[in-house]
């Protein structure tokens, strides 16, 4: 397990913003009962491309997922962001999406946010990499990694995911095979990545956990830094690779 701290200075320096929404085709996306909404990115029509399946933390998308959903399709990914998932739902999409013709034959990864990233380890079916961000740590047991690159990022200052114990899952799933690298940002709260609505830079959120609620803390530079992280770590575990 590779463990990297990232200190608050690197990102109140970089500047980095947003990037601009790159071209591309989106279209529904209906699996089951679970429903979601494609993106794919502005590449000949023919081109077959990975995909990220983005896991939402809660019942409806919050506008988290905009960053890396942009540096995603700049780095040539689709992205299926699930509006709605059933609780047996997973095996639906990955199955469904795997078929479509702009991803056939592509390997498909995991992005989940809080209650989405708790999901995303306990998957057991082959995935080509999986990107957990602050999923709760304590008490969660993850399925065979089989190989697996899994990213796990949180942040140093999140009450719901502490150093100790989100040390102790990667250490878990490293066990269990997968090739693990813990990111931990910093002096950053649970959902550094939330976006700040009217000025408020603070939100409870539901702890992913266990029963109360977390505070979220938006910390904009973070975010954009952490959503490059991500769309790099997928590009280097997924491209070239067949499922």
């Amino acid at each position: 397990m590779v463990v990297l701290l990232l200190g608050s200075a690197v990102a109140a320096q970089a500047g980095l913003e947003a990037p601009p929404d790159p071209a591309g085709e989106t279209e529904a996306f209906i699996a089951e009962g679970a429903v979601g909404t494609l993106v794919l990115p502005a590449v000949a029509p023919d081109w077959h491309t990975p995909a990220i399946v983005i896991l939402q933390d809660g019942e409806q998308p919050d506008g988290r997922a905009s960053r890396y959903t942009n540096q995603l399709l700049g780095a040539g990914f689709a992205v299926l962001e699930m509006v709605y998932l059933p609780g047996d739902g997973l095996a639906a999409v990955l199955t469904a999406l795997a078929l479509h013709p702009r991803v056939a034959g592509q390997t498909i990864g995991l992005l989940g946010f809080g209650a989405g990233a708790r999901l995303a380890p306990e998957w057991s079916g082959p995935m080509g990499a999986r990107a957990l961000l602050y999923p709760g740590c304590a008490g969660l047991v993850p399925a065979a990694m089989r190989g697996e690159a899994v990213l796990l990022m949180h942040g140093a200052a999140d009450p719901a995911n502490k150093p100790g114990a989100c040390a102790r899952l990667g250490e878990t799933m490293g066990a269990s095979g997968g090739a693990v690298r813990l990111r931990i940002l910093n002096q950053a709260s649970y959902a550094w990545d939330f976006p700040a609505f009217s000025g408020e830079d603070r939100a409870l959120l539901i702890r992913p956990d266990s029963p109360g609620r977390v505070i979220a803390v938006a910390w904009p530079a973070m975010a954009a830094l952490s959503a490059a992280e991500v769309a790099g770590f997928f590009a280097t575990n997924l491209f070239g690779r067949r499922p």
